[in-house]
Order: C-alpha cells, then sequence, then structure tokens
C-alpha cells in the first residue's frame, strides 16, 4: 500500500538515509538527521496548533517504508521577507530613424510574500518512476484543502533551475555569483538562515539581461530536467507560470489561488460501500492534523459534491472519503 501522511520523529533515520544524497540547488530539502528532526519537530507543532510553527513536512510510505518527502511553507514572508527576481519586458523605438529594441530585465521582488509554498519535494532515488510523485505533491494539497483556514488564499512553488551536464548553473556562475562572491552551496546554506545577504548585495536597480550570455537568458525560468515532472504536476493540479524565478539558479516558480486548484474544485464526499471500475485515479484523502491520510485510487459509487467545510470523516479504507479527480497528464 502507498500512504501519504505527515511525518513523524521515528521517520527521521529513513529521511536521511536518501535526503543525504540531494543535490544543493534543492535549497528546502533537509539533508541531516539533525534537519530533518527539527524540520519535523516544527511540522509536528504547526499540527498541533502552534501558529509560531512554520512548516510541515510530509511522507509517502510504500510497504512500510519511507520512499519520499514533500512539504509546504504555510506563510512565506514571516520571518523574513521572500525574495525572488521578477521578469520584466521592455520596447524601445527611435522617433527619426528606424531603429527598435526589445530587452528584459531582472528585478528583486517580494510577490510572494503571504503566500503559501508548497515546497521541499523529494524522492528516494531507488523509489523515483513508480508513480509516487504525484500523491507527494496532491497530497499536500488534500492537506489543505482539509484545514483550509490555516493556509493563504494564494499557493505558490519554486521549481529547481537548469543545471548543466556538469551540475554547473549558469545562472549562478554568470549572475548572482558576481554578486554574491562565494559558492553555490555556501549561499545555499546561508540562504536558509536569516537571508539578510541576499538584499544587501544584489542589486536593487534592474538587471539588463540582454548584457548577460545567452545561456543566462536561456535558463532564467527554466526548471532542471529532475524537477520538470514536479512542475507538470502542479500546472496540471491548476498552477500556472509566473514571471518569476530563483536569485540563485534561475529556477521558475507557479502559482494558484487556494481554492481554484484541481482538488479544490472537484472534491465529492464519497458514501458508497465499494469502488468502480474505471481508468480515473482519484485522490482519496480524510482526517485531521496527525490523524490525515491520502492515497490514489478508483473512485467510491455514490459520491456527492462536497462543501465548503473540511471533510471531518474516519479513516481512508472505510468507504466514507474525500475524493478529488486526478487529470490525466
Amino acid at each position: 500500500m502507498t500512504l501519504f501522511r505527515p511525518a513523524s520523529l521515528d521517520d527521521v533515520s529513513a529521511i536521511a538515509a536518501f535526503t543525504s544524497k540531494a543535490a544543493s540547488g534543492l535549497t528546502t530539502v533537509p539533508k541531516t538527521e539533525e534537519t530533518v528532526g527539527a524540520y519535523i519537530t516544527e511540522s509536528m507543532k504547526f499540527i498541533g496548533g502552534d501558529d509560531s510553527a512554520n512548516r510541515l513536512l510530509f511522507v509517502v510510505e510504500r510497504d512500510g517504508k519511507v520512499a519520499g518527502i514533500s512539504g509546504i511553507i504555510p506563510r512565506l514572508g514571516v520571518d523574513r521577507p521572500f525574495y525572488s527576481f521578477k521578469k520584466s519586458r521592455h520596447a524601445r523605438k527611435a522617433s527619426k530613424v528606424d531603429l527598435s529594441v526589445r530587452y528584459e530585465t531582472l528585478q528583486l521582488t517580494t510577490d510572494f510574500d503571504d503566500y503559501t509554498e508548497l515546497a521541499t519535494m523529494f524522492i528516494a532515488p531507488e523509489s523515483r518512476g513508480q508513480g509516487i510523485a504525484r500523491l507527494l505533491s496532491y497530497g499536500r494539497l488534500g492537506f489543505i484543502q482539509n484545514h483550509r483556514r490555516r493556509f493563504n488564499d494564494r499557493l505558490m512553488a519554486e521549481i529547481r533551475g537548469w543545471f548543466d551536464e556538469n551540475e554547473n548553473s549558469p545562472f549562478w556562475d554568470h549572475l548572482a555569483s558576481k554578486y554574491i562572491q562565494t559558492d553555490f552551496k555556501t549561499a545555499d546554506e546561508l540562504s536558509n538562515g536569516s537571508g539578510e545577504f541576499m538584499i544587501e548585495l544584489l542589486p536593487a536597480l534592474p538587471i539588463l539581461l540582454n548584457l548577460l550570455p545567452q545561456s543566462v537568458r536561456d535558463c532564467a525560468g527554466k526548471p532542471h530536467h529532475l524537477s520538470a515532472g514536479a512542475m507538470k504536476l502542479l500546472m496540471t493540479a491548476g498552477f500556472e507560470d509566473t514571471d518569476i524565478c530563483d536569485i540563485f539558479d534561475g529556477g521558475p516558480a507557479v502559482q494558484c489561488r487556494t481554492d481554484k486548484t484541481l482538488i479544490a474544485q472537484t472534491v465529492y464526499q464519497a458514501t458508497g460501500g465499494g469502488v468502480e471500475t474505471s481508468d480515473h485515479k482519484y485522490l482519496h484523502f480524510t482526517g485531521q492534523n496527525e490523524g490525515f491520510r491520502a492515497a490514489m485510487g478508483p473512485a467510491y459509487p455514490g459520491a456527492e459534491k462536497a462543501g465548503k467545510e473540511p471533510c471531518d470523516i474516519l479513516g481512508t479504507i472505510t468507504p466514507k472519503v474525500a475524493l478529488a479527480q486526478d487529470r490525466k497528464a
């Protein structure tokens, strides 16, 4: 059985065993037992009703073994502003000669402050390609649906930016590192702190992209090949691309109104006693707080459109669960 649930302290060693292999560009993925434990402790505080906590961590387990993690940051911009680059397009035309120019700029922005972020998605290498990513991604939307009042009205997600075959980022090498003069790994670690160095070092004025190498322009807003699938899942769930990208690797950002996601728009409450034979799979989710569970499977017959109130119902294997149809990508 494959099940999505909140992470517990019993999962620390299992999670760290595979996240320790995560690349440095995955900023929000905890890579040591100490950081995994800190993430889970804060997650448990949030689930317990502590509004000062601002992180949630979930796992997908298959046949009792943890196979991947994903997370939610309920409120961006609380501890510090959430910095990104915003891409703008410009055009100029000479008035007396037949000459014109088009160019793009990047400028620091905090547009995503007060959003809820979907973050921290990582699958154990041996579990990739087994359909776990969909449950890791959509399970978070089910949790938000069942705890709607605790999350903001807008959601966003940052996708890891493009790296070449040598795991180098042109965006970092030719742009960000010119202002943050350290290596990528160090800057990545520093960004988990207060983040003040970013606003202190990066220029307040717009950066002209047409003055930079073509490789930088090409990867501004381009996902890493290993993260393109995660982005596609979110786009299938109702998210839209933006003109905002990460300040370190240029990775794209996507956004969606919380009540406009695929999950929020297609929730039904199942009251039947069996399952339908269908090519369509559904996200089944139920329970509150530490008792929340989600799984993918066929629909229960007799489903009725759920109201706006969170579904306060019993276990995932009973015939009474909340459903949301999963569109085929």
